[in-house]
């Protein structure tokens, strides 16, 4: 019986592996699975340029569209006013107005009339007139009603592109 301890201490032994070598052992593993990884990574980005090679040259050499300038629109200056009920609360809106060329001999003057328009107007409001979708949609259609009032009809349309109340 002593034997049989003997030889199955021995072979619990030689089974043990020592902390350095598996530390050792898994430092090997965890490179060579990061070098796969990474020759995997390439292989795919050159087997995608290839795939995507002449689409990617048409779509870099296509030119970004520049802004469109339509003589028929022309931008309001900022307008930027306290509204009505309390004096510590900003209005900040920039529109532009759409109206008919032929109609209108000088747009600039036409503009001017409509932002002061639109200034006195933005002055009468209070900040409960502005709140939620509704005050927004309300908003714009009475300054396009004033934009149209205001240049008896040459406006078609008052394009609110940005209304900031601080």
């Amino acid at each position: 019986m002593a034997s049989d301890e003997a030889s199955v201490m021995a072979s619990a032994a030689a089974g043990k592996i020592s902390v350095t070598a598996w530390f050792a052992i898994m430092v090997v593993l965890t490179l060579v699975a990061g070098g796969v990884g990474a020759a995997f990574g390439l292989y795919l980005t050159s087997q995608a340029k290839e795939m995507l090679g002449p689409v990617a040259k048409e779509v870099t050499e296509v030119p970004a569209p520049a802004r469109m300038v339509n003589p028929n629109v022309r931008d309001l200056p900022p307008i930027i006013t306290n509204i009505g009920q309390t004096s510590d609360t900003w209005v900040r809106l920039q529109a532009a107005i759409v109206f008919d060329s032929a109609s209108v001999e000088k747009p600039d003057v036409m503009a001017a009339e409509i932002s002061a328009d639109i200034l006195g107007f933005l002055q009468t409001l209070s900040i409960l007139q502005l709140s939620g979708p509704s005050g927004l949609q309300h908003l714009r259609e009475d300054l396009n009603d004033r934009a149209v009032v205001r240049s008896d009809g040459r406006v078609r349309e008052l394009v609110i592109e940005s209304l900031v109340v601080q």
